[in-house]
């Protein structure tokens, strides 16, 4: 005969089980959206190896990873580093998880192009234009003739003047490219020589938003530029540190937490 004490025991063995279960199935969902980090060792002002998920990593001051971490500066045997956005500093040492879940948070995946450019569509204060985004670059930078169609007041903006550069030699030049590319330099060697030098104008210009896909940041400022040869928008730090980025297979993925 089965007693009411033991069917009570079983009861209370399924009810912690079952506790149990989803406690660790919530850990494992947890751990499965989430990043660990340590911080392995750094290395005079600029540099900083990191453990992500047990893979060791190089970083460099000011350079994104693959994983969208983004080293800012070394503090002793700290290093101040950017991820998901966020600001966040780690001793030598010490380890953190980090929750780095995509689910439910809007995204915009980019393919690189043949040229290994991540080029898309964007909004620049609510106007349409195309835009490379590079993680290489330290601003956002307009070109005048997309500041002109989309109307932007940058003409009222702190202006600073530079120098026009020789244009460097690009990959597969044909030969009437090359002797383009050395006339124009010539012209311009002449010009400084003469006392001549062709200048070009920038302005800082406040901006509203930036749209890319159904991501946006606000607030942010821009560099319109009259450099010759700058024909496309590019988007560069100041909006990759606002949002999480990451980049794999050539796709880069970037989300607004």
């Amino acid at each position: 005969m089965i007693s009411f004490a033991s069917l009570r025991r079983a009861a209370l063995w399924r009810g912690t089980t079952a506790v149990t279960i989803a406690a660790l199935c919530a850990f494992a969902s947890i751990t499965a959206g989430a990043t660990t980090l340590q911080l392995l060792s750094v290395t005079a002002k600029t540099k900083a190896r990191m453990s992500i998920d047990g893979v060791a990593r190089e970083l460099v001051a000011d350079q994104f990873t693959d994983e969208g971490l983004l080293l800012e500066k070394i503090d002793g045997d700290a290093a101040i580093f950017r991820y998901n956005g966020e600001v966040r500093r780690m001793r030598v040492g010490e380890t953190t998880i980090i929750d780095s879940q995509t689910q439910g948070f809007v995204s915009h995946q980019i393919r690189a192009d043949q040229k290994d450019k991540y080029l898309t569509p964007a909004l620049v204060n609510g106007g349409s234009l195309q835009a490379e985004i590079d993680r290489s670059s330290d601003a956002i930078v307009i070109p005048v003739a997309d500041a002109e169609r989309l109307a932007l007041p940058y003409k009222e903006k702190p202006s600073k003047s530079f120098r026009v550069p020789p244009t460097p030699a690009p990959k597969d030049e044909t030969k009437e490219q090359k002797e383009q590319r050395e006339t124009k330099n010539a012209e311009l060697a002449k010009a400084a020589k003469d006392g001549k030098p062709v200048m070009y104008k920038t302005y800082a210009l406040p901006l509203n938003s930036i749209r890319v896909g159904g991501v946006d940041i606000y607030g942010v400022t821009a560099i319109v530029s009259e450099k010759p040869g700058l024909t496309t928008t590019v988007i560069g730090k100041p909006f990759l540190k606002r949002v999480s980025p990451s980049w794999s297979n050539r796709t880069l993925t970037i989300v607004r937490r």
